[in-house]
């Protein structure tokens, strides 16, 4: 009887580990291969990768491109309703500017190596500091240039581990940055490392941005249109912000 029980329990043992190794293969079939990632600068250097590569971006000598965007109130009102062409030189005197209309105005916002300001028609604008006019604009180009931008000296990244964003399996991809306590949460799909959006935690306020479409320029994986929301700590929206539309790309 001993003897019998000794078998049982053996064959119990070897039937539960092969139903296990079956159940684990069946898995594997069933799930898409996903890499496991512990570090932020390994997933942000497959992310680039699948986006055009890094390497690329850097020979770029140039980037121009249409934007147009409006920016609404909390009760749906739109305060902004604007278009803008951008135009970014990358050689070794680069020269950046930013071009649109506003009522019967003409602006310019141009930055080259000594100077930057802004023209309204031909008169120089007063009313904003170069401090306030290079935020512009690295705000813009930042933006623009992601997920690129996000391999910088000065941003501390971290892999925080898979969630679902926009009913898709994503990668999440923190970076915080020098002198800044703004904290950003990027998402990557799990499957293909397709860039879905962004949530930015700031001192007064938080944003969630999606990628509503993407276009593919010179190999570059570039936004088309997207969306940006309020949100409170949890990220659920309180109200539609900003509708983006990106448009006539050339890159050189």
């Amino acid at each position: 009887m001993k003897t019998n029980s000794k078998s049982d329990i053996i064959s119990l043992l070897l039937g539960s580990l092969i139903i296990l190794l079956i159940a684990w293969k069946v898995i594997e079939y069933i799930l898409p291969d996903q890499m496991v990632y512990t570090d932020g600068h390994a997933l942000l250097q497959d992310v680039t990768k699948a986006h055009g590569g890094i390497e690329n971006w850097n020979k770029n000598k140039s980037l121009i491109f249409t934007k147009e965007f409006k920016l609404y109130e909390e009760d749906g009102s739109i305060s902004i309703d604007q278009i803008e062409v951008h135009n970014y030189t990358m050689s070794r005197s680069p020269i950046s500017t930013i071009q649109w209309k506003q009522e019967k105005y003409d602006f310019l916002l141009k930055k080259d190596q000594d100077s930057i300001y802004q023209l309204i028609g031909s008169s120089l604008d007063t009313t904003q500091t170069s401090e306030e006019l290079t935020s512009m604009l690295n705000a813009s180009q930042f933006v623009i240039n992601l997920p690129f931008s996000l391999k910088d000296k000065n941003a501390h990244l971290t892999y925080e581990g898979d969630t679902v964003f926009e009913d898709q399996l994503c990668h999440v991809l923190k970076a915080n940055f020098k002198n800044s306590n703004d904290s950003w949460f990027f998402y990557f799909t799990v499957n293909d490392l397709s860039w879905l959006g962004y949530w930015v935690a700031t001192s007064d306020h938080y944003s969630l941005i999606i990628n509503e479409e993407m276009t593919e320029v010179n190999g570059f994986t570039l936004s088309r249109k997207r969306k940006s929301y309020r949100t409170d700590k949890n990220q659920k929206i309180l109200y539609l912000r900003a509708t983006y539309f990106y448009s006539n790309y050339t890159i050189d």
